[in-house]
């Protein structure tokens, strides 16, 4: 049984993530500050700043790749990492529209990355592993 309408919502929900991912990127100064207490210094800052940064610039990365393996038909097919990066990528995208429009805690960042960056970009790079060294039908 197949299961339509899973290609476009998995393109759709890596695209709004990536498209959040860069408009936090842009405005990324009121979260930085929103960790930070109201006496910081500028050394504090920028090393907020640069942890920020970094995670930011490992998601667009993440996403890229998931992009490479969705894209190439590697993993287009494939029912459950389908799933998984929907889910994910869908919760990532309310995630991310909430941080921009309250201002969160930067540190709560790794918290939305973990969960909805990291692990569907693990689930793609097993399905690559599968499908490209082993040449598993997956």
């Amino acid at each position: 049984m197949r299961v339509t309408g899973l290609i476009p919502a998995r393109f759709l929900t890596l695209t709004s993530h990536l498209v959040l991912l860069i408009t936090v990127l842009l405005a990324r100064e009121e979260n930085v500050l929103a960790c930070l207490p109201v006496d910081h210094t500028e050394v504090e800052y920028k090393r907020r700043d640069g942890e920020f940064l970094g995670g930011l610039i490992a998601g667009i990365a993440l996403i890229a790749l998931e992009f490479i393996g969705f894209i190439s038909g590697v993993s287009m097919f494939t029912g459950l990492t389908s799933l998984i990066s929907i889910a994910c990528h869908c919760g990532a995208s309310i995630s991310l529209a909430y941080m921009v429009l309250d201002s969160w805690d930067c540190r709560l960042y790794w918290w939305v990355f973990a969960l909805t960056s990291f692990f569907p970009a693990m689930t793609e790079i097993g399905v690559m592993i599968n499908v490209l060294m082993f040449k598993k039908n997956v």
